[in-house]
């Protein structure tokens, strides 16, 4: 993996860039355009981002040597100040927690407004952050010409992952994912054989899928059962008779736990948050 050493002008550290990684089954990293190298990065603070970079990073803690934490989804920013949460109905998770710590608007600002799929993206004023500017990134295609990355889920730590299409941030576990066929007939397979399916069965009638409860299964009454006919694209949306579980855990950060900024203090720039989608 190659490196490159940045500097900022007002700062005595030295800010180690890398080659993006490359998505795994626990580090979901979406990968830039085609040419968005770590060749084309820069350091700046949050403060000096503009509207049209591209924020691909954040960086351990200082003072001394400062190493990369890419983001799993980079973003084009669109800076503003702290303190109006554009999300619908109620404040972003990311806003409020912010709010209930006191975060004050004259030393954090938001580098990217929610959206149906992400927070509010929070930041200390003076945090680290390394970004492809705008004019740069100008040459290459948009970041959402990218697929992006399926989401992961599971019915238990030993049955999945499966790959589904990604879902909003406002989801809940109770609510239903869309899944192959190929993925339908993996959950199928492995339903039985969990916690989760314990009182239900599974039969393929043609291309529709039944999941039912099984009288001879239950010992309490079932949850009733569906029949679930494939869309307009063939795929399936399976929910509403189990709570999924994300892959991995909520519990397993693959960046560490990136807290909520102190506002009584510099806050270090691990407390960056890591937007993902």
């Amino acid at each position: 993996m190659s490196e490159r050493v940045l500097t900022l002008p007002d700062s005595i550290d030295y800010f180690v860039v890398t080659d993006r990684p490359h998505p795994t089954l626990t580090d979901r990293y979406r990968m830039l355009p085609d040419g968005m190298y770590h060749t084309l990065f820069v350091v700046v603070r949050a403060h000096q981002v503009r509207t049209g970079d591209v924020v691909t990073a954040f960086f351990t803690d200082g003072p001394g040597i400062r190493h990369a934490q890419h983001v799993p989804e980079p973003f084009t920013a669109h800076p503003s100040a702290f303190g109006i949460c554009p999300a619908r109905h109620e404040e972003c998770a990311e806003c409020e927690d912010a709010h209930a710590n006191g975060v004050s608007a004259d030393r954090y600002l938001c580098l990217d407004p929610a959206d149906d799929y992400a927070d509010c993206v929070i930041e200390f004023r003076n945090t680290p952050v390394a970004i492809i500017a705008a004019d740069t990134a100008a040459h290459f295609p948009p970041l959402d010409s990218v697929l992006p990355l399926p989401d992961l889920f599971a019915l238990d730590p030993e049955h999945g992952p499966y790959e589904a299409l990604p879902v909003s941030r406002t989801w809940g576990p109770w609510e239903a994912i869309s899944v192959t066929r190929t993925t339908a007939e993996q959950i199928t397979d492995d339903l039985p054989l969990t916690h989760a399916g314990r009182h239900l069965t599974c039969r393929w009638l043609g291309d529709a899928l039944l999941i039912a409860s099984d009288p001879h299964l239950r010992t309490e009454p079932g949850r009733p059962g569906r029949i679930i006919q494939p869309d307009a694209d063939g795929r399936y949306r399976i929910g509403g008779l189990w709570p999924w579980e994300e892959w991995p855990g909520q519990d397993e950060d693959p960046e560490g736990d990136r807290a909520v900024p102190d506002p009584t203090g510099d806050a270090p720039a691990d407390t960056a948050k890591i937007r993902e989608r």
